[in-house]
C-alpha cells in the first residue's frame, strides 16, 4: 500500500465512510460486533485467522486489509489517542508510505502500525495478539 501525500489525505477523509460500511454492512455479513471495543479486536482477529491462511493472502486482499487497518487504528485511537501519519520522506523507515498512528504521548515505540498488526496476527495465531498490543500500550 504505497501512498502519496494527496491520496493519504483522501484516505483520512474517507475513514468515517469506510468505518460506517465496515462496522455495519461488513460486520452484519460476517456476524461480527464491531464497536471499537477491546473484545471486538479479538473477534475480528479470530475472523482474520478463519479467513486467511497466511499474511500474503491478506496483503493481496487490499480492500479488506485497508478496512482492517482503519478499524484497528481507530480502536487504538479510542483507547490511547494518536493521529494518523504517513512518512513519505525517509525511505529507510520500516513504515515508509504506510499509515501509522503517532503521538508524543506514546511511550517506547512512537509509531503504531495497525496494518502490520493485522498481518502479523496470522502467523502468531493467538486470537488476542492485537488486543494484547493495545493493552500493553495502555499500561505505559
Amino acid at each position: 500500500m504505497g501512498y502519496t501525500r494527496e491520496n493519504f489525505e483522501e484516505w483520512i477523509i474517507l475513514i468515517p465512510f469506510k468505518m460506517e460500511y465496515f462496522t455495519d454492512t461488513f460486520a452484519g455479513e460476517n456476524n461480527l460486533k464491531l464497536d471499537y471495543s477491546m473484545g471486538s479486536l479479538d473477534e475480528l482477529e479470530k475472523w482474520i485467522l478463519a479467513n486467511y491462511k497466511d499474511a500474503e493472502g491478506l496483503i493481496k486482499d487490499k480492500k479488506t486489509l485497508d478496512y482492517l487497518t482503519v478499524y484497528i487504528g481507530e480502536t487504538f485511537r479510542k483507547y490511547i489517542g494518536g493521529k494518523w501519519f504517513i512518512d513519505l520522506e525517509n525511505k529507510k523507515n520500516v513504515f515508509y508510505s504506510m499509515p501509522v498512528l503517532k503521538s508524543p504521548e506514546y511511550k517506547g515505540v512512537t509509531s503504531k502500525s495497525p496494518l502490520t498488526y493485522a498481518t502479523a496476527c496470522i502467523s502468531r495465531n493467538k486470537g488476542d495478539y492485537i488486543s494484547t498490543i493495545l493493552r500493553n500500550n495502555m499500561e505505559h
